[in-house]
């Protein structure tokens, strides 16, 4: 859904105030811009078949040379890059067997493709009532089944509507804990007790048959099912397994009594008793329960299709993503199954959820109960619901992307042909028009649900390749003499709405690329002035990206942004010409630096002085590096000022204290309102990513009604502001704040 915007031109209030969003459902869907032309999103192998779980974590992208003309979308079934071999895992269900212990006993284990032996298993018992001995002769009958009823507790109903289980065994290597598998055991041995006890399944269907006769033919006894556990667990750690299995529906026995035993490896451990009680379903007739029978078996079959499947966590910039529970009741974190299938994957949770995409965007997760349900609010069928549970992994493809440790981006396409993508505000996942791109991590199998796109990591990629110190000392030398020409600043923000304010997205509609960077400048100078900033604050985040102004003025950096490096463009930054922080963005990129083999440049140090501070050094060369050279030029902003223009986008710096060995004082005093100021950017941002463009008389309104005024104030009137925060300033006269500009 787009959002649009309407302007009240009579209200004096800042800009942000008079917004009025409405939704826009007319828009039909967006097509890709011309630039996104040039990459290709995939959805099928070289084999034809849809991609699967080994070449969205394992497979590495064939190496391509530049001057190759092999196909950059070929895949290998090798490792990720980092050593890890490709697999999947798998789960069995097995009854009884010369290796039993128990009378009745199963055992579901969980296989990786790979290696042989289980990495967790699950061990039960379980046993029908026999309807012709007494309770007292049944509860004798078998150590390996608990009893019928706690001491002291009245019965409920007969021994012979019962059925007794015992979970014996949970297991899980110590290198796959963390992922729930237990809770995915424990579920599927639940869900395995209720198909052999509480539901009338029949494992043969007889499709041509009445559903009601076919029920009736079937003798099936119904029972309630009493399974009983203990939870054993460190003395050090008391009521951390507890929890874990009352999280699972489970409860400790009232009457219970708790145990202490020493083990093997002279620790003390815990015995609590818990039990969780299975019930049929309650259904109003045969043919209703025969409905839910076959939702169940048609929308839950995990170990009876014997598929592959990985334990994948889906994570954001806060974390694991949210999903809403079916209805919008709750919201969950969940750990998720991807399981392969012909139409694609699936998502489903270790609990049995299963990952639903509606067709109006919603995304959320039915449980087992909700399987049960006739899902008439949907009006729909059960196979044509079990089609919006498929997502089909799409993988995008990158031009000219060398020889590198590649990092695959995918999206993942709904049956409606929506995008799985996650909220920024509420980091929920939800289904949009426009593509949203996920990085799968093959060393932690997690699905990370990322901003970047392929001319994201495009542009990246050539600005590791071009800019070195070398190159930054020559685009210094031909622009900082300011000789392209002479225009006002709102000349430079008119000529800026040519370009628009999210390069990198994937969209556009019709001739409209969104947003331009006029807008963004606008909504993000209103934004500083609602919230209270200094004029000179809002004049700042008014121009700091005004550097693309010069594609307008030299046709030379247009001919050389169109074809080959658009340097303009505002990106994170780095300092060039000593060793870069291996945080880097993008630093898989950076063996395309010449300065990173070249001994002046490799060090922390590298061509400069220690503790020279940062207005010595040199950094990549940007549109807003040439913004800042051009306002100290030409303007009295503060020093606060032309830091954030500066240093906005130094974020190894701001937000992680890189680039220690060249820092001082200085440097530390303005840290904290360059930070502020990129925060206020990226919440602008957000705003701004999908909003309708201000008009040439909007933004007229906007600059004679208030920044034309601000432009001409005394610099003492900034003065005081910045000597509230006991910062010295050096007043440099009473001439305007900004002049007509010499680009």
């Amino acid at each position: 859904m787009r959002t649009m915007i309407s302007f009240d031109e009579s209200s004096p209030q800042p800009l942000t105030k008079r917004l009025k969003l409405a939704a826009d459902d007319g828009l039909g869907p967006p097509r890709l811009s011309p630039a996104w032309k040039i990459y290709v999103t995939e959805s099928l192998g070289p084999d034809g078949k849809v991609f699967g779980l080994q070449e969205i974590f394992f497979s590495a992208r064939a190496v391509v040379e530049e001057d190759s003309k092999q196909s950059a979308a070929s895949f290998t079934a090798a490792s990720n890059g980092q050593g890890n071999p490709c697999y999947t895992f798998r789960m069995e269900r097995r009854q009884g067997g010369p290796m039993s212990q128990f009378r009745g006993e199963e055992r579901i284990l969980l296989f990786r493709s790979d290696k042989a032996g289980a990495v967790a298993k699950i061990i039960y018992s379980s046993e029908a009532p026999d309807e012709d001995v007494t309770r007292e002769s049944f509860a004798s009958s078998s150590d390996a089944i608990p009893l019928l009823q706690e001491e002291g507790t009245p019965s409920l109903q007969p021994p012979s509507l019962t059925a007794h289980a015992k979970i014996h065994v949970l297991d899980v290597k110590s290198q796959y804990r963390g992922r729930d598998l237990g809770g995915l055991l424990f579920s599927e041995a639940i869900t395995a007790l209720k198909s052999t006890y509480c539901d009338d399944d029949d494992e043969s269907d007889d499709a041509g048959k009445d559903q009601v006769e076919s029920l009736q033919r079937r003798k099936k006894r119904i029972y309630d099912v009493k399974c009983s556990l203990d939870a054993e667990e460190d003395v050090t750690r008391h009521g951390k397994l507890v929890k874990f299995y009352e999280q699972l529906g489970c409860r400790v026995k009232p009457s219970g009594k708790v145990q202490y035993v020493n083990n093997n490896d002279h620790e003390t451990y815990r015995k609590v008793p818990m039990q969780i009680d299975l019930h049929p379903s309650r259904v109003d007739s045969p043919s209703k329960q025969e409905r839910s029978r076959l939702r169940r078996k048609k929308l839950s079959q995990l170990v009876s299709s014997k598929g592959s499947f990985l334990p994948v966590q889906l994570v954001g910039s806060s974390g694991k993503l949210l999903v809403r529970s079916h209805g919008k009741c709750r919201e969950l974190k969940l750990d998720w199954l991807l399981y392969e299938c012909p139409a694609g994957i699936q998502f489903i949770s270790t609990h049995g959820h299963i990952l639903v995409a509606k067709p109006n965007g919603d995304v959320s997760v039915l449980s087992l109960e909700d399987q049960d349900n006739d899902f008439s609010e949907l009006d729909i069928d059960i196979d044509e619901l079990k089609t919006w549970t498929y997502f089909v992994p799409c993988h995008a493809s990158e031009q000219d992307r060398g020889q590198f440790n590649y990092k695959d981006l995918w999206v993942m396409r709904t049956h409606h042909g929506t995008f799985l993508t996650a909220n920024s505000f509420d980091h929920a996942l939800s289904c949009t028009r426009l593509p949203s791109f996920w990085q799968p991590n093959g060393d932690n199998l997690s699905l990370v649900c990322t901003s970047d796109t392929p001319p994201r990591r495009h542009h990246y990629r050539k600005s590791w390749k071009f800019q070195t110190y070398e190159y930054v000392m020559t685009m210094r030398s031909r622009f900082l003499n300011f000789s392209l020409g002479k225009a006002t600043l709102f000349q430079a923000l008119n000529w800026v709405h040519q370009f628009p304010a999210n390069p990198f997205h994937s969209w556009s509609h019709g001739e409209d690329f969104g947003p331009s960077l006029r807008t963004l400048s606008f909504l993000m100078a209103e934004t500083a002035r609602e919230e209270g900033f200094p004029d000179w604050v809002q004049l700042v985040a008014l121009f700091h990206e005004l550097g693309e102004a010069v594609k307008v003025l030299d046709p030379e950096t247009k001919e050389m942004a169109d074809s080959l490096y658009d340097w303009t463009i505002s990106s994170r930054s780095r300092i060039v010409g000593c060793k870069v922080p291996d945080r880097a963005s993008f630093s898989e990129f950076r063996h395309l630096n010449t300065d990173e083999v070249d001994s002046r440049y490799n060090t922390d140090v590298g061509a400069y002085s220690p503790h020279c501070g940062l207005e010595k050094v040199f950094l990549m060369w940007s549109g807003c590096e040439y913004m800042y050279h051009l306002l100290r030029h030409n303007s009295c902003l503060p020093d606060e000022g032309l830091a954030m223009i500066r240093y906005f986008l130094l974020g190894d710096w701001h937000e992680h204290y890189e680039y220690s060995a060249l820092t001082n004082e200085d440097d530390a005093d303005v840290l904290p309102f360059v930070s502020e100021f990129d925060a206020l950017r990226r919440r602008v941002r957000l705003k701004c990513m999908d909003c309708r463009d201000l008009s040439d008389d909007q933004c007229k309104l906007l600059w004679e009604g208030h920044y034309a005024k601000v432009t001409k104030l005394e610099l003492t009137h900034l003065f005081s502001w910045v000597f509230m925060l006991r910062r010295k300033l050096t007043l440099m006269g009473s001439r305007p704040l900004i002049h007509v500009q010499d680009f």
